[in-house]
């Protein structure tokens, strides 16, 4: 991923916050095939571990029909792409001018090692994570209530962690602009539609990351 010099961010905890913020990654393999080497994708929910390894670990499962499982046990690098939300800019939101309309977004991507995991009490456990995860506070669910439907189902799928050799970060979220400028745009999105607000979320929460740090 080329990133401009004013968007990098290889904060590794602020990188690891929009991982979790995000959640839904891309998985990206390649393949040998008959066509020669060939690049697929899905997207998956994914756990991470910030604790194992310098740059952390991936976690997840996915679909033993997905022919993704092959190149992941073939253990070739991998690249798992996070996409935050995102908008557009209107020069209107500016307080300086001339200006041209821009789009703000967040974005990590992270390569590694794959590793498949088969068994079946590991797979219990990614799968229980993974559901206290999407499971909203307050909820009442819990795997316990359905332990023989999830039996039936670790048979069909199929786990795996990325151990992370490379973190990279662009945060493409109005921080090269001055003061005024930023709030701008910050308060204009704040009174926008439900994405719209999410950039601005995302601004207040890691917008300022790369010019605190200048």
């Amino acid at each position: 991923m080329y990133v401009p010099p004013d968007y990098v961010c290889d904060d590794t905890a602020c990188l690891h916050d929009l991982i979790a913020r995000v959640r839904l990654g891309t998985v990206v393999t390649v393949s040998a095939g008959a066509d020669g080497n060939a690049p697929e994708a899905c997207h998956l929910p994914l756990l991470l571990d910030r604790r194992r390894g310098p740059l952390g670990t991936l976690i997840g499962h996915l679909d033993r029909r997905n022919p993704q499982l092959a190149g992941l046990a073939a253990g070739r690098p991998v690249l798992v792409t996070f996409l935050g939300a995102d908008a557009g800019v209107s020069p209107d939101w500016y307080r300086t001018s001339p200006r041209v309309p821009t789009w703000l977004y967040s974005a990590v991507h992270a390569t590694g090692i794959p590793t498949v995991i088969e068994d079946a009490a590991a797979l219990r456990a990614i799968l229980e994570r993974g559901s206290a995860l999407a499971v909203p506070a307050g909820g009442t669910w819990r795997p316990a209530q359905v332990a023989a439907y999830i039996d039936r189902l670790l048979g069909g799928i199929a786990g795996f962690e990325i151990r992370l050799d490379t973190l990279r970060g662009q945060i493409r979220l109005g921080q090269h602009n001055g003061p005024e400028d930023w709030q701008g745009v910050h308060d204009a999105l704040s009174c926008g539609t439900l994405q719209q607000r999410r950039v601005a979320e995302d601004m207040a929460a890691f917008g300022r990351v790369i010019s605190a740090g200048a």
